[in-house]
């Protein structure tokens, strides 16, 4: 270690920062504060990216409250705060710190619906941070004038991840952001976006509804020509009812020069969003330049017979004049014909299909040989009588739920090629088959009561875990399971509980008041209790 700090004396400060770019802040600070004068005076010009979506309550009071906030402020570039598992942290953070005193900050994403006070001083903020070229936020509601604020009001900020915010009016500001994600009304308003958003390079729209809800013909747009734009990712949702004619006089009311990629995905309730003739016409007329094209069309079951979606995809593989291969695939209620490549990361077969045994095994995931179809999928629901004896799930898996219990299954064969990448796993209690997954962050256990005899097997299973989600028979007997868990199970990285249960004799509520009258104060626990769940942050 001496010969080490010799050496490090000796580095430049370019070569310090350049060191510290590749580190975490906690790792920075754990293995260089304080060594010297230099090294201290390099960590503080250097810039920090802080994610404190996973962070433990205690390492936030002892490291980024008292160390980082106070003193390094200026220092830090990217800032990603949630309110989802970290209870209350949005809220606290906003009373406590001057988001204005963050004077480098580049990238703000805020996660799990931030309330509309601190929505509210964001705006208010954003000419303030001079540094800002990125804000994501999750939420389903804004302030009035939220979206103007953001996208007017400040020279630097060039991107915007709002999937929630929804614009249902025509507006008349314009902006000179290059990169947005929003939510639109119909076809209209996403015409006066684009012809007021001139600089846009990459669109990503989610469309709610169809203009024929309160006009009786297609209305009349001027043509308009995005000549910046080169990503446009076009999203049809559920209960739309928009008509792919729409999507036709889309095309021909606004011209994309320069687009180099076109995505289209929808929920639809015939094949008419996956016709040969009008693709054709779109893609020889109006997207000649497009390099990428990816297309997912989702019907019902209810809807068409198997045999229409199977000539409608032949169709298209047979006629399309440009060469893009097809597939179909299917899950637990959709017929799914897509570009060769499933697009999505997620796959769901918690039900079994209807009739899937008349259909090949290829349309589905984890029967099928051809892994580069589904090369993309890392998220998995899957009923358990949908896995095979004989069945192993790929590598990709990260996210893996299984529902239902099956005696028949051997999990150790299934989930050995997977069972070192799993970050998330939702099961059915702790079968004894069930392999060692060293790196698994989050664990849902389901249908079976949690109880003090599972410790010693779940700290086996998974000694890096992070949340625990269980239920409880008996709250009354939660507190020796919270202390086992906490205290003597060396799960050293169990950061957040959630615990569920449906005891008629006691609340959480009243286990809280008993537990704080017993246990004092602690700063390094956080309790919140909704309905049936209690929730816990260490």
């Amino acid at each position: 270690m001496q010969n080490f700090k010799n050496h490090i004396e000796n580095f430049s400060t370019e070569l310090l920062l350049e060191i510290f770019d590749y580190l975490s802040i906690n790792d920075c600070f754990n293995a260089f504060y304080n060594l010297n004068k230099k090294i201290n005076s390099a960590l503080y010009i250097s810039g920090y990216s802080i994610d404190l979506t996973v962070i433990s309550r205690q390492k936030f009071y002892e490291f980024y409250q008292n160390i980082i906030f106070p003193n390094y402020s200026q220092q830090i570039r990217k800032l990603k705060i949630s309110n989802d598992l970290t209870i209350g942290l949005l809220d606290k953070f906003f009373n406590e710190y001057y988001l204005r005193d963050f004077k480098q900050l580049r990238s703000l994403t805020l996660i799990n619906k931030p309330s509309y006070i601190i929505l509210g001083s964001i705006a208010l903020l954003i000419p303030h941070l001079k540094q800002l070229e990125h804000i994501s936020i999750d939420s389903n509601s804004y302030p009035d004038s939220f979206f103007e604020k953001i996208t007017t009001k400040s020279s630097t900020i060039k991107s915007c991840y709002l999937p929630g915010l929804q614009i249902q009016d025509n507006f008349t500001f314009e902006s000179k952001i290059t990169y947005l994600t929003v939510t639109v009304e119909d076809i209209t308003i996403l015409w006066n976006l684009l012809a007021r958003f001139s600089q846009l390079k990459y669109l990503n729209i989610f469309l709610r509804s169809t203009v024929y809800a309160n006009e009786e013909c297609l209305p009349e747009l001027n043509v308009i020509s995005c000549n910046n734009l080169q990503v446009f990712k076009l999203h049809i949702l559920e209960q739309s009812s928009i008509k792919f004619n729409e999507i036709e006089y889309l095309f021909q009311r606004i011209l994309f020069p320069d687009l180099i990629s076109f995505s289209y995905d929808c929920i639809a309730n015939s094949l008419d969003h996956f016709n040969v003739t009008h693709w054709n016409d779109i893609l020889s007329k109006y997207l000649s330049t497009t390099k990428k094209f990816v297309l997912l069309v989702q019907i019902p079951y209810k809807l068409p017979v198997y045999i229409d979606i199977k000539e409608a995809l032949i169709d298209m593989q047979k006629n399309l004049h440009a060469p893009i291969p097809f597939s179909l695939s299917i899950d637990y209620e959709y017929y799914m014909i897509h570009t060769d490549i499933y697009p999505k990361k997620n796959f769901n077969l918690s039900l079994k299909p209807p009739n899937l045994n008349l259909y090949s095994n290829n349309y589905d995931p984890i029967n099928c040989d051809i892994v580069e179809k589904y090369s993309k999928v890392n998220s998995l629901i899957l009923d358990c009588n949908s896995i095979l004896p004989c069945t192993i799930l790929s590598k990709n898996i990260t996210h893996l739920q299984i529902q239902g219990y099956n005696d028949n299954l051997n999990l150790s064969k299934s989930l050995k090629n997977c069972s070192n990448q799993l970050l998330s796993l939702k099961i059915c209690g702790l079968p004894n088959d069930l392999p060692h997954m060293s790196n698994l962050r989050q664990l849902t256990i389901q249908q079976i009561m949690f109880d003090l005899k599972m410790v010693p097997k779940l700290v086996f299973l998974c000694p890096r875990l992070e949340l625990l989600t269980i239920e409880i028979d008996c709250i009354r007997q939660f507190g020796n399971i919270l202390d086992q868990l906490r205290y003597k199970s060396n799960l050293t990285e169990l950061k957040f509980i959630r615990a569920f249960s449906r005891d008629p004799i006691q609340t959480w509520s009243s286990w809280l008041n008993e537990r704080k009258q017993i246990i004092p104060s602690d700063n390094n626990i956080a309790y919140e209790a909704k309905n049936s769940y209690l929730f816990i942050w260490f």
